[in-house]
Parts: C-alpha cells; sequence; structure tokens
C-alpha cells in the first residue's frame, strides 16, 4: 500500500534536539532522518538486534526535503 500524500507519513519518534527524526510505513517498515549525515533510508534487518539503515543522501538537509525522500522511498518499496 502507497501513501496518496505526504502528511499522511506516520511520524512515530522525534529526538528532542530533531537530529533524528522516525517514520512508519502502512507495512510497518521503519524510515529514518538523520540530519548529522543529511540522509534517509529504511531500516535494515540487523545481527544481534541492532538497527542498520540503507542511507540515501539529500541534496538539501532539511525536514522538508526528509520527508519528500521518505514519500518516495515509500511509494518505490512498497509499490
Amino acid at each position: 500500500m502507497a501513501l496518496d500524500r505526504i502528511k499522511d507519513l506516520e511520524q512515530v519518534f522525534k529526538s528532542a534536539d530533531g537530529r533524528i527524526v522516525e517514520w512508519r510505513s502502512p507495512q510497518y517498515e521503519w524510515y529514518r532522518y538523520d540530519r548529522d549525515l543529511g540522509a534517509v533510508g529504511p531500516e535494515l534487518p540487523g545481527e544481534n538486534g541492532l538497527r542498520c539503515w540503507e542511507w540515501h543522501v539529500l541534496d538539501k538537509n532539511d525536514l522538508s526535503s526528509a520527508k519528500r525522500k521518505v514519500f518516495e522511498l515509500i511509494n518505490e518499496n512498497e509499490l
């Protein structure tokens, strides 16, 4: 199931300083924005319970660009 609008993204976590934001897709996949890296990505299966991410570097490092990229990744991965 894909998303119709960016505002349909379900934000599930935001760090107090705003450096990390996470969203959950309709298929319950997790996506993360890391402001320090200037990248977003889906969570990958990790070893020993550690969380791993497939990073996609953003052209512009801001929350709006991160949301657009996550929206795009969700619609790519879940169609």
